[in-house]
């Protein structure tokens, strides 16, 4: 009995002496893991400063890391947006190859008068590349490698040359205005953000309990991270809209056309869409053209 107490006390001790050995690791671990995190996010914000061509001053990750991060968000929207309901057929064909050509013309033109404007693109692309979406509804989105998708849904507005110029025009803006990459660096310094508020560490140290909530952390954290970059993302939204609709008129001036004609095709155009977000942003585009023309 008097052994069996002694190695009970011994193994207890020893237990003791272990579990402050973790704890002092795991501590060490966090801090570690929080100066980590604090690094990344200090070389974000001192190395990814950029001016869009108005002038506005951005924070944008390297075009590297928004390739991924935009062609990422790219293919999430396509995928909730609502496919064409079935495969054209006869005339509906024939319809849908003119329709693709425009965009494919129109879309050619506006890069040559780009890269002649921008030289710089070159450093982060080498070219634009127009795609058509099989989307029911009218949308259109880009991404910060230069593609650039005009949804199926467009040719129901059936546009005129000007309208549909200016639509691949705003979002080749977008691009040329890095607001890709801005929107990028806000999502990634919240994310590092939220991992800083909730560090990794506190989810290991201790018992079983907290191991078991890793999954509610990590919920919290997610969900702070997208609640944080979607409020500043649309804090400037309606800067980044106007700052594609001035680009777009540029090369749609480059090519020959002159506001007035932007802003008719526009006004008439835009009494048939709809009420969603994208539909809004090009009613919204069409009022600042009109009035840009009339001044």
């Amino acid at each position: 009995m008097i052994r069996l107490h002694v190695a009970l006390s011994d193994l207890t001790a020893h237990g003791e002496r272990v579990h402050s050995l973790l704890a002092e690791v795991f501590q060490k671990s966090e801090l570690m893991i929080t100066r980590i995190w604090f690094v990344v996010l200090s070389s974000l914000l001192l190395g990814a400063c950029a001016t869009s061509p108005q002038g506005r001053m951005q924070v944008a990750v390297p075009s590297s890391v928004s390739a991924v991060h935009s062609e990422m968000g790219m293919h999430l929207n396509l995928a909730a947006a609502a496919d064409t309901p079935s495969p054209c057929a006869g005339v509906e064909c024939r319809l849908d190859r003119a329709f693709d050509q425009r965009v494919q013309r129109l879309g050619t033109r506006l890069a040559q008068s780009a890269f002649e404007i921008y030289p710089d693109l070159t450093e982060r692309f080498s070219q634009f590349e127009f795609v058509i979406a099989e989307k029911a509804e009218p949308g259109s989105a880009s991404c910060a490698t230069g593609t650039v998708v005009i949804f199926r849904g467009v040719q129901k507005l059936r546009l005129d040359e000007e309208a549909l110029a200016f639509l691949i025009a705003r979002e080749m803006g977008h691009v040329i205005s890095r607001h890709h990459d801005e929107d990028s660096a806000t999502s990634i310094l919240f994310s590092i953000a939220a991992q800083v508020l909730f560090p990794v560490a506190n989810l290991i140290r201790g018992s079983a309990v907290l191991i078991q909530s890793a999954t509610a952390m990590a919920t919290a954290s997610s969900a702070a991270s997208f609640v944080g970059s979607r409020i500043m993302i649309e804090s400037y939204k309606l800067d980044q809209l106007h700052e594609a609709d001035a680009v777009a008129l540029d090369l749609l001036a480059s090519l020959g056309w002159n506001r007035g004609e932007i802003a008719d095709a526009l006004a008439t155009s835009t009494q048939t869409v709809g009420d969603d977000r994208w539909s809004k942003d090009l009613q919204l585009s069409a009022r600042g053209v009109v009035r840009l023309a009339e001044n």
